[in-house]
Parts: structure tokens; sequence; C-alpha cells
């Protein structure tokens, strides 16, 4: 049965979990670490004709940067909008699983850079592309180009070994170039030589089915980690993939281009204010906060229990502009988030410059986390899919009984 902590009491939990963690509200950037971040993230030498983020840069290479702000925004994301995450932070407390290291440090300066990338891609068109264009030139020089679908997916499973991790980096580009036609340009002036075939289908579709299939990737991008989960013995977890995926296949969220600015909630530092713009166009999905909070606190888990390098993967989901997002406007930020992360993490792999190791009782640590978030899995099955916990398990069972057949019906639903 799910309980709600207080907001106190919540607040009290997340400040005990990041002190110990070494993170301090006055804790400063240092210049250095965030000149080594630039260099894998491969922006070092990104240059911009965004104002915001022309300014940003010189900043953070000259002098130290506040991260409190950041953190409070962090701090009330998690609190107000994800109960999951409080409570697996308080019985690690209780565990004394939290400890500080250089990797929590780099983990600091990693978010802070990729919520400034993120929040001016959700909000400035132009600087979508620039950011765009000049991360898959790098992508094409590390051998990974995205217009050649087999030869980028030979490219990935070289550096990665691992048929999950290629998926994921390749599910995403489509994603992304889907948003940036359908903001700045119409369909008329596509160049399919530029496409690959999953990048024109779906621009090529009408609207409706457009959005048809991006329901259907977010599907097969949830299943596969829910299958991975699954086939490793962490069941558990996959659980909540499953009800993330009944959620949205039983009420598909309204999607649609609205324009507004994406920020955090309540967001009052002065970089935010600087990057809104009154005609901004984002795609929104309707998902209730309930599904938001579960994907969020389900994909930790799942990194937490199958993947290393956590300082590039954790703070793709703590970034405040994804942390304390609208639940409508979660979705889009966190393709960007992916997006950027994933990249980081295959120049990463191709450079072989560090692999950081998860934490020393990694694996039960995610175990108790999935249990905590199985029942916020059975809480929304009983709101939004109205499936008691008996007829939700029933309804696991026969379909994780053939993880891969439900996985190739999915893929042929996208295909048809």
């Amino acid at each position: 049965m799910v309980t709600r902590t207080s907001k106190k009491q919540a607040e009290i939990i997340i400040e005990k979990s990041m002190a110990a963690l070494g993170l301090r509200q006055n804790m400063r950037t240092n210049p250095k670490i965030i000149q080594e971040v630039l260099n894998e993230m491969k922006l070092d030498d990104f240059r911009t004709t965004y104002p915001p983020m022309q300014k940003f840069f010189a900043g953070v290479i000259s002098k130290p940067q506040s991260l409190g702000s950041m953190f409070e925004n962090i701090k009330q994301g998690i609190t107000t909008k994800h109960p999951a995450i409080v409570e697996f932070a308080k019985a690690a407390l209780t565990k004394d699983w939290f400890k500080g290291s250089e990797h929590v440090d780099r983990a600091a300066h990693v978010t802070f850079i990729l919520e400034a990338m993120t929040v001016a891609m959700c909000n400035n068109h132009n600087f979508f592309v620039e950011a765009q264009e000049h991360l898959r030139s790098k992508e094409r020089l590390y051998g990974l180009d995205s217009r050649h679908i087999f030869g980028a997916f030979r490219r990935v499973l070289s550096v990665t070994h691992n048929l999950f991790q290629v998926l994921k980096i390749m599910s995403v580009d489509p994603l992304m170039i889907y948003f940036r036609i359908k903001r700045g340009l119409n369909k008329s002036q596509l160049d399919k030589r530029n496409l690959n075939y999953l990048e024109y289908k779906l621009l090529c579709s009408t609207n409706k089915k457009g959005w048809g299939h991006i329901l259907e990737l977010l599907r097969i991008n949830i299943y596969e980690a829910g299958i991975t989960e699954y086939e490793k013995g962490f069941k558990t977890n996959s659980i909540c993939a499953f009800e993330l995926n009944e959620d949205i296949t039983r009420n598909p969220p309204l999607a649609e281009f609205k324009k507004e600015s994406v920020l955090p909630d309540n967001a009052t530092d002065k970089f935010y204010r600087s990057v809104v713009s009154k005609n901004n166009l984002f795609p929104t999905f309707a998902v209730s906060q309930q599904w938001a909070s579960l994907y969020v606190t389900w994909n930790m888990a799942f990194i937490l229990s199958d993947l290393d390098e956590l300082d590039l993967l954790f703070p793709k989901l703590l970034i405040p502009s994804l942390i304390n997002a609208k639940s409508e406007n979660a979705g889009g930020v966190r393709i960007i988030s992916l997006w950027l992360s994933i990249n980081n993490f295959f120049f990463r792999k191709c450079d072989r410059t560090r692999n950081v190791q998860g934490p020393k009782h990694k694996e039960e640590m995610a175990r108790v986390w999935a249990k905590i978030n199985k029942k916020y899995a059975f809480d929304l099955a009983k709101r939004k899919t109205h499936e008691d916990s008996k007829e939700l398990m029933a309804h696991y069972g026969r379909v994780f009984s053939r993880p891969v057949y439900h996985l190739f019906k999915l893929l042929i639903s996208f295909f048809r």
C-alpha cells in the first residue's frame, strides 16, 4: 500500500540524502571539472549564436558557479512530485548506502551542464538545431552516421557490445529529427536523402498517425528495457515497465505542439528567464503526474541495476527541467535530455577515458527500489487502468511469458 510522506518529512529526507552524498547547498562548480565535462560531451568547441548560451559557456569555464538554485529545484521536484524517490532515499539512509565520492561531485557538474543544454534546446528552436548539428557531426567523426541505419547499428554494437544500449541509442535520433522538423519546417521541405527510414516514416505520416508512431516508439523503448530487466532476473521492476505501457495503451495521451516556455515549476534563476520565448513550440504529451513519476523512478532503478556510467545517466532524470517539470512537458524534456546523455555515453565508450561503476551495494539497492516502485505501479493500475494487483499480475504474467514475441508485435505494428 502506498503511504505518503509529509512535505516537511520529505524535505528532511532529501536534505539528509544530499548531505550524505557530499552535496552542499553552498556548493559551487569547479571550472576545471566543467571543462573536462564539456570536452567529454564534445561541447568544448561548440559555438552558438544564441546569446543566453554564449553567456553561459563563457561564465562556466571562467569562474565557479553556484549550484544552490539547481539543488533547491531538484529537491522541490522530488518532494512534491516523486514520492517513490523519497521512500527509497529514506531506506538508503537507514542502510547507510549514500556516500560522497568524486563521481557524485562530477555528476553534479554534468547535471549543471545538461540542464542548461536541455532547457535551451527546449525553448529555442535555432539553438536546438545548432546543438543537434554539432553533435551529429561529432557522431560521424566517431563512425556513427544515423542516416545509414545498418552501418550505425554495427558501429554502436562494436562499441557497447550491448543490444539494449544499441536500440536505445538508435531509437532516440528519429524523435529528435521529428521534433526539429515539426518545430521549424513543413513536410514539403524534407530532403529524404538526409533521413533514415525511421525518421522519414515518422515525418511523412499524417499528424495523427505520426503521434501514434511516437507513442509506439515510446512503448517499444519502455518494453525493451522491461525485457532486459525480466531476462536478468530483475522482474519486480519490469512490472512497472508493463504498467507504464498499459496506461498509455489504454489511455493514449493527447499529444500536440504547444506555444509555451518549458521551465521547471517555480523556477526563479535568471538563466531560466533569459531563455523564455513567447512563440516557442514544444511537443506535449498529456500523461498524468502519477505516470510521469512512475516512469522516472522505474527508470532510475533500471539504470542502477543494469548500467554503469551512472554519473552520466542519473543526471538525465534529475535535471530540474525534468524532475520538476509539468507532467505534460516531461516526455519532450526527457527525449532531449536522453539524446544528450546517450551521446555523452557513446563518446565516453569510444574514448575509453573512464568507466564509472555503480555503488558497492547496487544490486541490493536496486531490488529495494524495485519493491517500492511496484507499490506505485499497482496504485497507477488501480487508478488509471482499473486493475487490482491480482489482475495486473495475471496480465503481466501472460505478456512476459513470451516477452520477445510481444516485442516483435510492437515492432510490426510500428513498421506496418
